[in-house]
């Protein structure tokens, strides 16, 4: 009995170019897909990125104005409970708050001083202001000379307050200019005298108290 011998042929399938091309396309739209992914996900972490910083932003501007707030409530407050009808360093009659100056200026300055704060120099209507002028000038600096709102034009001109009215004679006596150069008037006890304008005195600023309503 003869052996038959049995020769298997193997043979290797080698890929078509078609089967090529559609592994390659596969591998391609799995890239671009995973790059899809990634660029969506970059842009959402953009998006919170921004969201987070406009809300940081926010909080900010938001902290700021409740500390705007609360500094405005408690100047309001501060103002309602300790109003005063006058500044610092003024004193008060009535409707008038008056600053006795503790330097020398001269008329001029001294009115120009004056109107830097709201005020002009002083102005005697009555008696009673002149007994309040008078007792504090005591306490202050008694024997002083003090410029207050009088100048004349001309040993002929009228003696006027600023409001146009004259002083009254028995409210204040007054002593006459002895030259030209004595034109500007200063009180000094009770009396309205006159001097240069240019020499140095005391004086006494006079405005308008404040309302305060609690």
């Amino acid at each position: 009995m003869h052996e038959e011998e049995i020769y298997t042929s193997l043979q290797w399938d080698n890929p078509t170019s078609e089967t090529s091309q559609k592994c390659l396309t596969s591998t391609k739209l799995s890239v671009f897909q995973v790059s899809t992914i990634s660029m969506q996900q970059q842009e959402k972490l953009i998006h919170q990125e921004r969201a987070l910083l406009n809300f940081t932003q926010w909080k900010k501007n938001h902290d700021l104005q409740m500390k705007y707030c609360q500094t405005l409530m408690q100047n309001s407050f501060s103002l309602a409970c300790d109003c005063s009808p006058c500044p610092e360093n003024w004193i008060q009659n009535g409707k008038s708050c008056y600053y006795v100056s503790d330097i020398w200026k001269s008329w001029p300055a001294s009115k120009e001083a004056c109107l830097k704060e709201g005020s002009s120099l002083l102005q005697i209507d009555n008696e009673e202001e002149m007994v309040f002028i008078t007792k504090n000038l005591q306490k202050l600096k008694a024997g002083y000379e003090y410029w207050v709102e009088i100048s004349q034009d001309g040993l002929q001109a009228p003696l006027l307050w600023q409001d146009g009215s004259s002083p009254s004679p028995d409210l204040l006596p007054t002593k006459r200019p002895q030259s030209t150069n004595q034109l500007c008037r200063f009180l000094k006890d009770n009396v309205l005298s006159s001097d240069n304008c240019n020499n140095w005195k005391y004086f006494i600023c006079e405005k308008c108290s404040l309302r305060c309503s609690i």
